[in-house]
């Protein structure tokens, strides 16, 4: 009894701490957002809105009185279909398209433009499983045949599904989950490591990441060969079977997104929990968002017992 007599004092001590944050719902004035990431090999659409109260759930809904025109390539597009409030073009987004938007919003005018990258060109992975150590290992090994005499940047990120059942002890109870989400994985090559992170953040030489910016500076027009190393867990509350499935996914991205996901990974850092929030890059003029362009290769991996990895290049 004096253990729940304790319980019930904690929880009538928090209560009586509860503090009541006003918010000022009747707030009308809106900033308005365009957000899109064109990719190459996929329909044409982006993301134009007013922003909403965070708790306000109805307010999803296209604007109106807008005119919104697209240029490809200096012919000019406008949208052929509208849900909430993505607009959609009758177009497939090609390689090195030109795209420029502007958006006639009453009085206020919105524009942006970027540039579609070319495909990253990318070998067929190898994935190897090497569990002789200390840890149980997902070696991944590629090359990335960069273009030459053209400034590339790359993102890499390795995603993981777990689908399957686990025992859950505290609860007594079995839990069914499918997930997937981009997953640590480590990485020493120094042509795609920023020197800053390669000498502070190393962990044995490595350096960690779930999503890998880079550029071709170290390996411009080169056939550049690279492994990301992955630590896979064991997690003994997983009833067999249990499925693992990882896919690498490589992209080239414009100048623009490059920079938003550089400042994206700043602001997100656990250095900014206790700093004051910088401003995230943005590239379009008269409202807030990103308008910048990726063409993605997806991979999905297939692993193999033991292997040998290419002999590493020379940095």
């Amino acid at each position: 009894m004096k253990r729940y007599s304790l319980i019930a004092v904690i929880i009538l001590f928090l209560a009586s701490c509860e503090k009541v944050i006003p918010f000022d719902t009747s707030i009308s004035e809106h900033e308005m957002v365009l957000n899109a990431v064109p990719s190459v090999e996929k329909q044409l659409f982006v993301y134009f809105a007013n922003t909403r109260f965070f708790l306000d759930s109805t307010n999803n809904q296209p604007l109106g009185g807008i005119d919104m025109v697209m240029s490809i390539n200096g012919i000019d597009y406008r949208p052929t279909s509208v849900d909430r409030c993505r607009y959609f073009f009758d177009y497939t987004v090609q390689e090195e398209d030109s795209l420029a938007i502007c958006i006639q919003a009453g009085d206020h005018t919105v524009t942006a433009h970027t540039t579609v990258p070319r495909m990253p060109r990318i070998s067929q992975p190898l994935a190897i499983t090497n569990d002789t150590g200390a840890f149980h290992l997902l070696l991944v090994n590629f090359n990335i045949d960069d273009y030459p005499d053209h400034k590339d940047y790359y993102c890499i990120t390795l995603r993981q599904r777990d689908s399957g059942s686990r025992y859950r002890h505290y609860f007594e109870r079995y839990d069914t989950i499918d997930t997937t989400y981009s997953t640590f994985f480590l990485c020493n090559d120094k042509a795609l490591i920023d020197p800053y992170i390669a000498t502070n953040l190393s962990v044995s030489g490595f350096s960690p990441f779930t999503q890998l910016l880079t550029t071709d500076d170290n390996f411009n027009g080169e056939n550049h060969n690279t492994t990301l190393t992955l630590i896979r867990l064991t997690d003994t509350n997983e009833v067999v079977p249990y499925i693992h499935q990882y896919t690498l996914d490589v992209e080239t991205v414009s100048p623009e997104r490059y920079r938003y996901l550089q400042e994206i990974s700043t602001a997100t850092s656990p250095i900014q929990l206790i700093t004051e929030p910088p401003a995230i890059y943005s590239n379009v003029n008269g409202a807030l968002g990103i308008f910048a362009a990726n063409a993605r290769r997806t991979f999905p991996l297939i692993t193999i017992t033991g292997g040998t990895l290419p002999p590493p290049q020379e940095q």
